[in-house]
């Protein structure tokens, strides 16, 4: 009953693709498949003990099925078989024969990435009757029949009946697209039944055997075991309508593909730094320093400055500008000389000439000193001889001038010039002022204040 249900929803499904087809939906299609299928072995039960191996024949298989646009089918599959089965349990006066018809809902994938060819998996669920056609006969024993081993408790067994049952199994083949609408299919499925029951009729003949006298006869019972079938079967598929485009996708390098995820991978594109690093792009470089020069200028290394100009200070120190040179002091002079201007013909100190020698006294005593030198001078008036007297005259009060004002070094050295180094130059017996002279030269050392 399950299996005519089955039929008769399958034929209404079949006469609907038409209708269907024409109001515009181009993934419906019908199949059908030929080639050779063999029932697995079966292990017999109850009043009918035995095993029985099947023997390839004509299998045959019909579907109508709807397909999607992500390469999932679902199809509604009718498929018949009929293998002779043999003797039960190899015994003699013994014979079956059993025909399977299934009706299953495929759902079914397609690989679609080998261009005309179109691999494929699938599983089905349903329901499957498996029809049993066995007889076992006594054996002759001197004209009393024998009880056949595989027919317990009568010497004669019949079964003609068939049962239903829950199904699932498994596919896998290959399309070839001949067109946009027709597809050589081939395919192989695995079909499982399970365990079905059967009734028949047990009987007693009576000797002689062959009088074909009946001594009764009693309803018996077996159960088959692993009733399926392997089968490989070949045919053709056919699309009704056009066949749809499938959703293309562009990629980074302008080809397409109908999953952006095998898109090839976009190449890495480094950009180079200001300080030679290489980054990809899109990525932020180091933060660039910025140095200002010397001249108002700026850079990104201090080392690629314009070369600042230098000066060379008095003491020998270079600096970059006359300003930054150490201060130049008296003591840094190396020396300093005083002239003190004496009246014709005298040899003492005016006031004057008193705060002059104050004045060197007092250099003398902020700076380290190496030697003093004080000369005595005259103007060219007077005899030689007195003048070289009077000019070392002048040389003494100067030097105990110094010495009132704290000189207190030994390192002193006096010359009486006369009128020998005139400071302007004078005929003889001139009475110059500027002459009448006395020059202390003290020598001082460097950066000792």
């Amino acid at each position: 009953m399950k299996l005519q249900l089955l039929t008769a929803a399958a034929s209404v499904a079949l006469l609907a693709v038409p209708t269907l087809a024409s109001a515009g939906d181009t993934g419906w299609y019908v199949r059908g498949n030929v080639g050779y299928g063999v029932i697995t072995d079966v292990d017999f039960t109850g009043d009918l003990v035995g095993d029985v191996e099947g023997e390839a024949n004509v299998a045959a298989s019909l579907g109508l099925g709807y397909e999607f646009n992500n390469n999932w089918r679902l199809e509604l599959d009718a498929t018949q078989l009929w293998n002779d089965m043999g003797a039960i349990d190899q015994a003699g006066n013994t014979s079956s024969d059993m025909r399977i018809t299934s009706g299953m809902l495929n759902a079914i994938y397609d690989f679609s990435d080998f261009e005309s060819w179109q691999p494929y998996i699938g599983a089905g669920i349903g329901i499957a009757s498996a029809s049993l056609s066995a007889q076992a006969h006594s054996l002759p024993n001197g004209g009393v029949p024998l009880n056949s081993p595989t027919c317990a408790g009568s010497n004669a067994c019949v079964f003609h009946d068939s049962d239903t049952g829950f199904a699932w199994q498994l596919l896998a083949g290959v399309g070839y697209k001949i067109t946009d609408n027709l597809i050589w299919d081939t395919q192989y499925r695995y079909l499982n039944v399970g365990d079905l029951g059967y009734t028949g009729l047990g009987k007693d003949l009576l000797p002689p055997i062959g009088a074909g006298v009946l001594n009764g006869g009693t309803n018996i019972t077996t159960s088959g075991t692993g009733v399926g079938s392997h089968s490989v079967m070949t045919g053709l598929r056919y699309r009704f309508g056009a066949k749809t485009a499938p959703v293309m996708y562009s990629c980074w390098d302008g080809s397409s593909v109908l999953d952006t995820a095998t898109c090839p991978a976009v190449p890495i594109v480094y950009t180079t730094c200001w300080d030679g690093t290489q980054v990809e792009s899109g990525t932020s470089c180091p933060v660039k320093p910025v140095v200002q020069c010397w001249d108002g200028s700026t850079v990104t290394d201090a080392a690629s400055c314009p070369t600042r100009p230098t000066v060379t200070c008095w003491d020998g120190t270079i600096a970059y500008e006359q300003s930054s040179c150490p201060i130049k002091t008296v003591c840094d002079e190396g020396f300093t000389d005083f002239s003190i201007y004496f009246p014709w013909d005298k040899s003492g100190l005016t006031d004057q000439s008193k705060a002059v020698v104050a004045n060197a006294a007092d250099i003398a005593n902020q700076c380290s000193i190496t030697d003093i030198v004080i000369e005595g001078h005259t103007d060219s008036s007077g005899a030689q001889s007195y003048n070289v007297g009077l000019s070392n005259r002048r040389a003494d009060s100067v030097e105990a001038e110094l010495r009132n004002s704290g000189i207190t070094t030994t390192n002193i050295v006096k010359t009486a010039k006369g009128e020998t180094a005139l400071a302007v130059a004078s005929g003889d017996g001139v009475r110059e002022p500027l002459n009448r002279r006395t020059e202390v030269i003290i020598r001082l050392v460097p950066g000792s204040n």
